[in-house]
C-alpha cells in the first residue's frame, strides 16, 4: 500500500521536471484514488496491448487501424456513461481493470499503447471533454476513446459538445491545440477532487490539492480553493488563514471578490470552529440550470440590492448579507465561486452565472474557471 507521504514526494518530484511523464503521473494519481493499487500490473497491461498493436503493424496493418481494433473493438475501451463521476475514473489503472473511464483517462491510456506501439498521439483538452489528436492521425481529425474511438472532424467534435452541453457551441482553432503534460494532469485532478466535493469527501479532495500545487506550483487560484476545502473540513481557522493571505495578494475586483467572499464565510460558520451541515451537491441538464436560474436572479438581485444600501460603517450587516446569500444558494445545490458567481454543475464542468447576466449562457470545464468560459450559442 502506498505511503501518502511517499506518494507526494514522488509525485512532487515527477512534477519539478521540465515535462513531466504523463503516464507515469497518472498512475501516481490512481494511487491516489487507492492505495493499495498495483501500478506494475497497470505497466504490463498496457505494454501487452502496445505489443498487440506493434505486432499487427509488423503484419502490414497500419498502426492507427491495429490501435482502434485492439483498444476499441477487441479490448472494448469506452466511456463508462452509467458511472461516469466516480472517482475510479480518474484513476488509470482502474480504466485499464475495467475498460471504462472518462474522457480524459481513456484518453491518457490511448495515448501510452500508442507511444508504446510507435504512434504520435497527442491530448486535446475541449470544454467538458477530451478527445486525442497528433500527428499520426488524419489531418483534421480527432480521436474520441469515450465514443470508442471513433473519428471526428472539427464539426463532428462541436456537435458532440453541443450534445454534452445541451446548447450549439462553435470550436476556434485555439480550443483544438494539444495541451502539455503538465496540464493534462492538473486537469485529471480537478476532475478528481471535484468528484469527492460531490460526495462530501473533503479530506480527499483536500489530498488531490495536494498533488495539484505540486504539479502546478505556481497557480495561486489553487490556495484559495485550499482555504474553501479546508472550511469545508471544519478548519474555519485555518481555512481563513488561507483565504486572507490569498487576498493579500490580490488584486482588484478578485480581492473585493474575495474579501467579500470570506465576509460571508465567517458569518456562515456561525462562529470560529463551526461549520453547518453540508447540503448535497446536484448536477444540472441546462435547462434544468435555466429553469432555476430566475430564482437565483431574484435572491442574488435582493442581496445586491441591501448590500449596496449600506455603507462600509456597517461591515457587519454586509457580512450578515452576503452570509445569508451564501446559505440560500448552497442550499440549491449550487456553488459559489466569487461574490455573486454562480456554477451549476453539468457532471462535466459547470454552466456559469454572474451577477447581472440576463441568461444562462456560459460554460467552462473545472479546471479552466471563470476566465475560461465559452459562450453558448
Amino acid at each position: 500500500m502506498a505511503d501518502p507521504s511517499d506518494l507526494l514526494r514522488r509525485f512532487r518530484e515527477l512534477g519539478q521536471r521540465r515535462e513531466p511523464d504523463l503516464f507515469e503521473g497518472a498512475l501516481l494519481i490512481s494511487s491516489l484514488v487507492e492505495p493499495a493499487e498495483d501500478l506494475d500490473e497497470a505497466r504490463r497491461a498496457t505494454a501487452a496491448i502496445a505489443a498487440r498493436v506493434a505486432e499487427a503493424g509488423d503484419r502490414g496493418e497500419a498502426l492507427l487501424a491495429a490501435l482502434r481494433r485492439v483498444l476499441f473493438t477487441e479490448e472494448d475501451f469506452r466511456g463508462d456513461e452509467e458511472s461516469y463521476d466516480l472517482p475510479a475514473n480518474s484513476s488509470v489503472a482502474q480504466v485499464l481493470a475495467r475498460r471504462r473511464g472518462m474522457p480524459i483517462t481513456l484518453a491518457i491510456v490511448t495515448m501510452e499503447v500508442a507511444r508504446l506501439a510507435g504512434l504520435r498521439l497527442t491530448g486535446v483538452g475541449l470544454p467538458g471533454h477530451f478527445v486525442v489528436g497528433g500527428p499520426d492521425l488524419p489531418e483534421g481529425m480527432f480521436l474520441d476513446p469515450f465514443d470508442g474511438g471513433a473519428l471526428y472532424e472539427t464539426q463532428g467534435l462541436a456537435r458532440r459538445l453541443s450534445a454534452i452541453f445541451g446548447s450549439p457551441v462553435a470550436l476556434g482553432p485555439e480550443l483544438l491545440r494539444p495541451d502539455p503534460p503538465r496540464a493534462i494532469l492538473a486537469r485529471v485532478l480537478s476532475n478528481l477532487r471535484r468528484s469527492y466535493e460531490r460526495r462530501n469527501k473533503w479530506n480527499e479532495a483536500l489530498a488531490s490539492l495536494d498533488f495539484s500545487e505540486a504539479m502546478e506550483p505556481n497557480n495561486r487560484t489553487l490556495q484559495r480553493e485550499r482555504g474553501l476545502l479546508l472550511f469545508k473540513c471544519g478548519k474555519t481557522p485555518d481555512a481563513l488563514e488561507v483565504l486572507e493571505e490569498y487576498v493579500g495578494t490580490a488584486e482588484g475586483e478578485d480581492a473585493e471578490t474575495m474579501l467579500r467572499l470570506i465576509e460571508g464565510l465567517k458569518s456562515r460558520s456561525g462562529g470560529e470552529g463551526s461549520v453547518p451541515e453540508e447540503p448535497a451537491r446536484r448536477t444540472f441538464k441546462l435547462d434544468e440550470a435555466r429553469a432555476l436560474l430566475p430564482r437565483v436572479r431574484e435572491l442574488t438581485s435582493e442581496a445586491v440590492m441591501r448590500y449596496g444600501q449600506l455603507t462600509e460603517e456597517h461591515e457587519s450587516e454586509r457580512e450578515s448579507i452576503v452570509g445569508e446569500w451564501v446559505r440560500e444558494i448552497h442550499a440549491l445545490g449550487l456553488e459559489i465561486k466569487g461574490l455573486w458567481l454562480v456554477d451549476f454543475d453539468s457532471g462535466a464542468g459547470y454552466y456559469c452565472w454572474k451577477y447581472p447576466e440576463p441568461a444562462l449562457d456560459h460554460f467552462h470545464g473545472y479546471e479552466e474557471g471563470f476566465g475560461g468560459r465559452l459562450s453558448l450559442q
